[in-house]
């Protein structure tokens, strides 16, 4: 998890040389640009960045020494073990036997799966590579844990990527060479501006609802990487929409070699703020561009962009997906670490709610379903009202340690709802989940989304890796993604994934969505009798289905004064979700505890 950060703005100019260490690609242009990467997690045993961004130093290579790198073309590792692992990638490119071909002058390019890192990157280092670049399982990074006894023999640099990145970059090597730089970029070139992803400003959701969107202010970090001075340097800001270009502001600066300018809000030299008088419904892209002045020799990480889109249905962290009309939240990655708990969090405040109500939320549940089942798991979804009075981050009258999480005493619980997934077919799929009670949002209150699993060993939930939130985190001091792991609250959440996969849904006073039945199942628990009672009548279906996903009972049902009752009485204890459909094509869904 990612540490609380100090404002942005307190920024000076100039940078810190060890925090400018990328993984870029050089060549081909297909795979040209930055990627996110990971390294050690505090191991302290091979050349890997460290806790306090520092790297090791074996063999001259020192990465906090400007303009060290390393450029080298990619290899994957063969150790010729037969078979492929649960990913479909080939066992033998995990490298955990010693390697049969040649990697001199290569970097290694490592699939993770069944042995320790650490070993991994000992095999590359005796078949030759220079560097190491491990791929992970999923879309998501982790901090590398070694042996130490094999550590300390470790004397090339590695670094851990995506299987997204990884997939990319590996397809790409099946057409050629493929070219990449891993090191300290400042002073490797003479002419080079840059930026670095999550240090500029984004919409302030995903999916921003039309009753409360006002428009925002863009802002960027920028560094001069370069040798030389850029007296003419630039950076652009657009805004991209449904009906054409909404925003072009263009920003001049001089750059000194090595210095840093940050065009924030309340900076001096900032961008105007976007306002419309009425917004368009539809998708939109923020992109930043940055222009040397001059030919610019590493332009990989020059452009940035952001998707946003405005909607009048649902409030969300992370984008959207239209999904025949229905907004449903994107997802990507599924981090967690916690034994016994996990809350993933999404803090809502505005002043212009004009009491909207919100009904329910969409989550997006994730589990190994090749070794745990998801089916019939207890999710939970909670609306808290935030009421510590804290200002923002920086209120020196409360603590946001994990160690003492006093920020987070009053939280006051809401509402909540309770999902069941009906089958392992649910997982990795947006659900959505009714609270209890619909609840109205007030101007200017603290709220907290989340979705809770007291199974966090089966269950994650989804994030939008596509979007980061870091630099709205830092600028304005308010929390974005606090998560909550075995009893402790981390108000930054995770470092690198900050847009939880999570949908407010809006309902409107006097309004009731026709497609969804509103009802109940009773008693609950039940022993040889369950009642559904709905808002409708007239002819339905009615179907159960136990953990398994397997269908128990599925027979035509009369719904009189909006009930229909059913003999459970044989069926094994346990939990079992009942699926209600009327001949009109109305839907409800309810859970129930068979004793």
């Amino acid at each position: 998890m990612k540490k609380l950060l100090l404002s942005l703005t307190a920024v000076v100019a100039g940078f810190a040389v060890y925090g400018q260490v990328v993984v870029a690609g050089v060549s081909p242009a297909a795979i040209q640009g930055n990627y996110d990467y990971s390294n050690q997690a505090n191991c302290g045993s091979w050349p890997g960045e460290t806790d306090d961004g520092t790297w090791g130093v074996i063999n001259n290579l020192d990465f906090n020494v400007a303009g060290t790198f390393i450029q080298d073309t990619l290899r994957l590792v063969e150790d010729g073990t037969p078979g492929t692992n649960p990913q479909g990638n080939p066992i033998s490119q995990e490298g955990c036997d010693t390697l049969t071909n040649d990697l001199t002058s290569f970097i290694a390019v490592i699939y993770r799966n069944s042995c320790n890192f650490t070993t991994k990157l000992l095999n590359a280092q005796n078949a030759g590579a220079v560097a190491a670049i491990i791929v992970n399982r999923e879309d998501a990074l982790l901090g590398m844990l070694g042996d130490a006894v094999e550590g300390i023999q470790v004397t090339i640099p590695a670094v851990f990527i995506s299987n997204i990145d990884g997939a990319a970059l590996i397809s790409e090597m099946a057409n050629g060479p493929v070219e990449m730089f891993i090191g300290n970029k400042i002073g490797a070139f003479n002419h080079d501006l840059g930026a670095v992803k999550g240090e500029f400003l984004i919409a302030p959701y995903g999916g921003n609802n039309s009753q409360l969107f006002g428009g925002f202010t863009p802002g960027l970090q920028a560094y001069n990487y370069g040798v030389n001075d850029l007296p003419n340097a630039t950076i652009t800001a657009d805004i991209d929409g449904p009906n054409g270009n909404y925003y072009s502001e263009t920003l001049n600066f001089n750059i000194l070699s090595g210095d840093t300018v940050f065009p924030f809000p309340g900076n001096g030299t900032e961008f105007p703020a976007w306002t419309e008088t009425a917004y368009d419904n539809g998708d939109y892209t923020l992109t930043y561009t940055l222009d040397a002045g001059a030919t610019d020799d590493f332009p990989f990480d020059n452009i940035y962009t952001a998707g946003f889109s405005i909607n009048d249905d649902v409030l969300s962290a992370s984008r959207l997906d239209n999904n025949g009309g229905q907004f449903t939240p994107t997802f990507s990655n599924y981090p967690s670490n916690a034994t016994t708990e996990y809350q993933s969090c999404w803090m809502v405040q505005e002043s212009n709610m004009n009491g909207m109500i919100v009904d329910g939320m969409w989550i997006v549940g994730h589990a190994d379903t090749s070794v745990n089942g998801y089916a019939g798991q207890e999710i939970f979804v909670n609306a808290y009202q935030w009421d510590d009075g804290w200002v923002d981050l920086n209120d020196p009258n409360y603590d946001f340690a994990a160690t003492t999480t006093d920020a987070f005493n009053n939280l006051n619980l809401l509402t909540f709802g309770t999902y069941y997934p009906a089958s392992d077919n649910d997982v990795d799929q947006p659900s959505w989940v009714q609270f209890q009670t619909a609840i109205t949002l007030q101007n200017d209150v603290r709220y907290l989304f989340c979705a809770q699993t007291f199974s966090p060993d089966v269950v994650s939930f989804g994030y939008d890796n596509g979007l980061d939130y870091g630099a709205n985190y830092s600028i304005f001091a308010q929390p974005v993604s606090p998560v909550n792991t075995d009893g402790t609250w981390y108000v930054a959440g995770w470092n690198g994934s900050s847009a939880p996969s999570m949908a407010l849904t809006q309902t409107y006073a006097g309004f009731e969505d026709p497609a969804i039945l509103e009802g109940s199942a009773f008693p609950n628990p039940a022993n040889d009798q369950v009642t559904v009672s709905v808002n409708a009548s007239g002819d339905a279906n009615l179907e159960i289905v136990d953990i398994t996903g397997k269908v128990v009972f599925s027979a035509p049902v009369t719904l009189e004064n909006g009930q229909s009752t059913v003999n459970i009485d044989g069926f094994d204890s346990g939990v079992y979700v009942i699926n209600v459909t009327t001949n009109e094509g109305q839907t409800g869904t309810f859970s129930v505890v068979k004793k």
